[in-house]
């Protein structure tokens, strides 16, 4: 779970069901974000631009992160090896990298110029 950087009333979730093949893999193989605007008192889907079916990702707790960016950026990572972001607070999404290594944690930062 990860907190809009300005709003706390806004949140998103990437939830994970156990089978009997894989025990935390997204439900489905449909991957998707959850994200609630009041405070968690109700969700929404967002998965437009993440793979339909057949993909049993796992997001690891600290693999789902946002940035301070004034269209907030969300981001996550899976254990094997995707890294997936929007850039318009988890409206539509694109996989930015792929055969990483297992992905422990997002940390976001912002590079300025000198």
């Amino acid at each position: 779970i990860t907190l809009h950087p300005n709003d706390p009333n806004t949140l998103w979730v990437f939830p994970i069901d156990g089978t009997e093949t894989w025990s935390r893999v997204c439900p489905e193989g449909q991957p998707a974000i959850y994200c609630s605007k009041d405070g968690g008192s109700s969700w929404f889907r967002q998965d437009i631009g993440l793979p339909m079916r057949n993909a049993w990702l796992t997001v690891l707790r600290n693999s789902l992160n946002t940035d301070s960016m004034s269209e907030t950026g969300v981001y996550f990572g899976t254990t094997s090896g995707s890294l997936f972001m929007s850039d318009n607070e988890g409206n539509s999404w694109r996989q930015i990298a792929i055969h990483l290594p297992r992905i422990l944690a997002i940390e976001t930062g912002k590079l300025l110029k000198k």
